[in-house]
């Protein structure tokens, strides 16, 4: 089995329970609040594991606070030897959830931003072709990363997420996966947000010939793209949603996991389309992550058919 390094975010959460998105000048009283482990990059880790990966987490956390992040990991069984402890606070974030279930995140980087060259250096000689590298726009020298990895011949997968302008003079072309959504990937195919998705991969798959594509669509669904390959099209399962915090991060940990391990793409977008539908029906990021058991009884269980020849 092929190893997935994911040098990512590692973020502690503060979650308040609130009856609509805080407005400008407003104050506003929260229900309840819950600090959990979190940040894109933990959060895909879990789903990475818990799909059945053989998953190692790079980056850095603060050393004060840092407890509750190594602790996730470790009961995961995420090897975390590569992270390191900074004398600053390790990323944290502030997230509104409202009674529909949507979520807004303000996301303050810390000890994530202070990932240097030589860090990257000396993690990635742990790996070798073939190994896969996941990662988000949530840490430092992300140029580095992919430069370094491709060249060694580490398969990168990079979620484009949070989007920013800088992201598009990154060397894009070199990561063996992009995964966007229709905005993102407006924005780097130069068209219009509300593009057909087909002819926005088309656009996509013209820009990076040499790249796959993940576009997700929200509650529409997504569709994979490889390179050489048909589209494949898959339709949200339809479930009643409570927290949508990690639901993102978990159908790409459970997508870059099954396809690591060579499963069935068709089955494999379902599947991560399944974990996802699992995740948005419980409160938290990480507790809301399901196992692959969980996942593939619920595929059994449900009687929606969502893979589909187009969306």
């Amino acid at each position: 089995m092929a190893k997935i390094l994911n040098y990512g975010s590692l973020n502690i959460d503060y979650v308040y329970d609130v009856p609509h998105f805080v407005k400008a000048g407003e104050t506003l009283s929260s229900t309840s609040r819950n600090i959990f482990a979190g940040g894109k990059g933990l959060n895909q880790s879990v789903a990475l594991s818990r799909a059945g990966g053989d998953v190692y987490h790079a980056g850095a956390v603060g050393k004060d606070d840092s407890k509750i992040l190594t602790q996730v990991l470790s009961e995961d069984k995420i090897d975390f030897s590569n992270i390191a402890l900074r004398d600053c606070p390790s990323g944290h974030t502030i997230i509104q959830v409202d009674s529909k279930g949507q979520n807004c995140i303000i996301l303050y980087g810390g000890a994530n931003q202070t990932i240097t060259e030589a860090d990257i250096d000396a993690t990635l000689a742990k790996f070798d072709a073939g190994d896969f590298m996941v990662l988000q726009n949530e840490t430092s020298n992300i140029r580095y990363m992919i430069e370094k990895a491709s060249a060694k011949g580490l398969k990168v997968c990079f979620n484009v997420s949070p989007f920013t302008d800088e992201l598009l003079k990154l060397p894009l072309e070199k990561c063996a996966y992009l995964i966007v959504n229709e905005i993102e990937g407006a924005a780097m195919a130069g068209v219009s947000e509300d593009s057909d998705p087909y002819e926005l991969l088309d656009k996509l798959c013209s820009k990076f010939p040499k790249t796959s594509f993940v576009l997700t669509l929200g509650s529409r669904g997504s569709i994979l793209k490889e390179v050489g390959a048909e589209p494949i099209s898959c339709r949200a399962f339809k479930v009643n949603a409570v927290d949508t915090t990690a639901a993102g991060d978990t159908f790409l940990g459970y997508l870059i996991c099954n396809i690591a391990t060579d499963m069935n793409r068709a089955l494999a977008l379902k599947a991560a389309t399944a974990a996802s539908a699992l995740a948005v029906q419980v409160k938290g990021a990480t507790p809301s992550i399901p196992r692959a058991k969980d996942v593939m009884e619920f595929i059994k269980k449900s009687n929606q058919e969502v893979l589909t020849d187009r969306l």
